[in-house]
């Protein structure tokens, strides 16, 4: 077969070249037009405030949803296992919780870096995910020298400076959007209970009824904390809701310093 003349293969090189330096230009681009159609976004305290070289919206927004769903996995792991877990058992209590979302410090670091609005997001997840319903089993709530304790100050500490460097909420909601509460029993759809106690299927019914429950709560709270500008009320809401719930189990140390210094910027509006 004939090679093709030098002639030809410099008009196809230099074709090449420039279809390259297109796509190195067009991607180049990206980054920018991701930042403009950012900047249209009505409330201005959720804004993203930092970004870096270290990623585009995209690849930070990425980071975010990953990160949630690794951090949902591992509750939803820890759940499975308590469910086949024996009522006396102490193999998973809630500090176990607690060690799993604080395998996610990682990638806050990553996103204070690049996006505060979401690492801020992703710390009160992480909370969220830090506990479990004390009610599950009765040697839930671990020890009197519970070890979810170094997570929630892990948790704290990160979390604070974040607070303090947040640019305040341009309007205060006079009230927050509803989620669902707790599960409860009383929230259980088995039927009757025909001799005044669930029996073994309907405990299992209830038990996933709960887990999806909860599941479906965690993620309406999440939601509400990426649309509500007025970030201060509903952080404040949710730590002190987990926090008076673990208290009440003789679980403490709950983030306090946030708590006190989202009470803080709360006060300070008011005057």
């Amino acid at each position: 077969m004939p090679k093709p003349s030098s002639s030809a293969k410099r008009k196809r090189d230099t074709k090449d070249n420039g279809e390259g330096s297109d796509k190195e230009n067009d991607h180049a681009a990206r980054p920018a037009e991701a930042s403009k159609r950012k900047q249209v976004r009505t409330a201005d305290s959720a804004k993203p405030k930092k970004m870096t070289a270290g990623g585009t919206n995209k690849e930070v927004k990425r980071l975010y949803t990953d990160t949630l769903k690794a951090l949902d996995k591992g509750v939803d792991e820890l759940d499975k296992k308590v469910k086949v877990m024996s009522g006396n058992s102490t193999a998973i209590t809630t500090s176990n919780y607690a060690t799993s979302a604080r395998e996610h410090m990682g990638a806050v670091k990553k996103l204070v870096a690049m996006d505060t609005t979401l690492a801020f997001n992703l710390l009160l997840s992480m909370a969220d995910a830090s506990h479990t319903d004390l009610d599950t089993t009765c040697n839930m709530c671990g020890t009197p020298c519970d070890d979810s304790i170094p997570t929630f100050k892990l948790l704290d500490a990160a979390l604070l400076p974040l607070i303090e460097a947040r640019e305040k909420p341009a309007s205060l909601a006079a009230e927050l959007a509803k989620v669902p509460q707790r599960w409860a029993s009383k929230d259980a759809d088995v039927g009757v209970f025909k001799t005044g106690r669930p029996n073994k299927q309907q405990l299992g019914q209830m038990y996933r009824q709960k887990l999806a429950w909860e599941k479906n709560r965690r993620q309406a709270r999440r939601n509400r904390r990426e649309e509500t500008e007025d970030w201060v009320k509903v952080a404040l809401s949710d730590l002190v809701e987990e926090r008076d719930y673990l208290y009440a189990y003789g679980v403490k140390e709950y983030l306090p310093t946030c708590i006190a210094k989202l009470e803080e910027l709360v006060r300070m509006r008011r005057e």
